[in-house]
């Protein structure tokens, strides 16, 4: 393809289209990177456990505590730190969940652009006991019936076995993408893994839709 300058000379635009390309490069290799972080180096920094490849958890059906089915488009655009327990929530899971909301609230403005998630789901003998979430506002809890605990156990990598309670994180797109386990990982760690996410999408994700402090 080629212009006119205004002495009516053609002129090449393979000059402008290779200064176009120096530009976009360096952006497009970073959103290449970042849809898929299973392509990232071994030496990479992130602290917790990436779950590659990421899993969809759109097909979970849940109920809020409401009773109502909930809606993984209202946490679309927006990192979701989720824990899931079974039969309850007891003094260590709430503790944990005190820990997402610090976790949260340390990031800063970017705040507005995670989510917190409880997913519960009835014990092996079908139990179920709704946690007190008071001083946890902005905690969204989730309810799974019996039906759902097979797919629950298929997408998230659990150790119900075991006291550990880890923190999952689902990407804006709705792909649980990472888990931190928290008998291992410090919260300074989980922090700045978080941190690097939300820099990482600073022009993808669209936050704002979780305004509570």
């Amino acid at each position: 393809m080629t212009s006119l300058v205004d002495n009516g000379k053609p002129r090449s635009l393979a000059s402008l289209w290779l200064l176009i390309a120096l530009f976009a490069l360096p952006m497009i290799a970073a959103w290449v990177l970042f849809l898929n972080p299973q392509w990232l180096p071994a030496g990479r920094t992130n602290h917790g456990e990436l779950i590659d490849p990421p899993r969809p958890v759109e097909s979970l059906r849940l109920q809020t505590a409401a009773g109502d089915w909930f809606d993984w488009q209202s946490v679309q655009d927006m990192w979701s730190m989720t824990l899931v327990s079974e039969g309850g929530c007891d003094a260590a899971c709430i503790e944990i969940l005190i820990l997402a909301r610090q976790l949260r609230r340390a990031t800063g403005a970017n705040r507005q652009r995670i989510a917190r998630l409880l997913i519960l789901m009835p014990d092996a003998n079908g139990r179920l006991e709704l946690p007190d979430l008071g001083g946890l506002e902005g905690t969204q809890l989730l309810i799974a019936d019996s039906s759902q605990r097979g797919g629950i156990e298929s997408l998230f990598p659990l150790q119900l076995a075991e006291q550990a309670i880890p923190i999952f994180l689902i990407d804006p797109r709705g792909d649980l993408m990472m888990k931190h386990d928290t008998t291992k990982i410090s919260s300074k760690e989980i922090l700045q893994d978080l941190e690097k996410l939300l820099k990482a999408s600073e022009n993808w994700a669209q936050g704002g839709r979780y305004g509570h402090q």
